[in-house]
């Protein structure tokens, strides 16, 4: 029996449009249910209006839809700022706060912006930190997930994989972040962080045109589907175009061309 992997497809629902239901009006016709929250109206999660949390309530039970997490960006600042400790007296509190609200049980946290030392070793107050939240999320009942991308320090699946591993997390897998961060995102980064993964965000990078379509990139996408496939990984495949030009035709084309790699043999 083939399987039907419009049931797997996710997005971020900004990708698409900054109204939650815009965007799931757009997304459904493409088979996709299941969202994951960065920006709605008012600004990035949590720093949104009541107006906007209200309205994925009654987006998601109209629709019957999945909420698979959110993504409000902490931790992406350096390290001496002093917004750290105003993420856990203020951004951290008021984002699960809304979690609970939303049913949402999943929130990515990042690891703090690098230094311009690309052979810098990963400072142990990262840990501290994130660990930190790790606690307070775990006895709120939420997972976090830690994601790689190019300008913190876990850019790459082996520095992801360092931290996720030493504090005890799972992560969101960016192959076309790997790309842009140096690394051959597939199979080198992915081999680093295979047994860690809970979630994939696709997309697609070129040095010349930054990111791009899944099937334009330098990431090899077509051997990392087929490897997520084969290793049995359960989570959703996420749509993240970042084509911020033409957001529904780049949903459009990502959407297709993931489908086309899922439904291969």
């Amino acid at each position: 029996m083939m399987t039907d992997w419009t049931t797997r497809l996710a997005i971020i629902s900004d990708e698409a449009d900054d109204s939650f239901r815009d965007a799931v009006e757009f997304c459904l016709p493409l088979g996709i249910r299941n969202y994951e929250i960065r920006k709605l109206g008012g600004g990035r999660f949590p720093d949104v209006s009541d107006e906007a949390i209200q309205e994925v309530i009654d987006t998601v039970a109209e629709y019957d839809l999945n909420l698979i997490g959110v993504s409000p960006g902490f931790f992406k600042h350096d390290l001496a700022e002093a917004t750290t400790e105003q993420t856990f007296h203020d951004g951290l509190p008021r984002a699960i706060t809304l979690m609970h609200k939303l049913g949402a049980t999943r929130m990515t946290l990042f690891t703090f912006k690098r230094g311009s030392d690309p052979n810098a070793p990963i400072p142990g107050r990262i840990y501290d930190y994130l660990g930190r939240a790790i606690e307070i999320c775990r006895g709120e009942g939420i997972e976090v997930l830690l994601e790689n991308a190019a300008s913190i320090w876990s850019n790459t699946g082996a520095n992801l994989a360092q931290i996720a591993g030493t504090l005890g997390a799972r992560v969101v897998w960016d192959p076309a972040n790997a790309a842009a961060s140096g690394e051959l995102a597939y199979p080198d980064g992915y081999a680093e962080v295979r047994d860690l993964i809970a979630h994939v965000h696709f997309k697609n990078w070129t040095k010349a045109d930054g990111f791009v379509a899944i099937m334009d990139g330098v990431a090899d996408l077509t051997g990392q589907v087929a490897a997520l496939k084969s290793d049995g990984y359960s989570g959703h495949y996420c749509l993240e175009p970042h084509q911020w030009g033409d957001r529904h035709n780049a949903v459009r084309a990502n959407s297709a061309q993931l489908l086309q790699l899922l439904e291969g043999e």
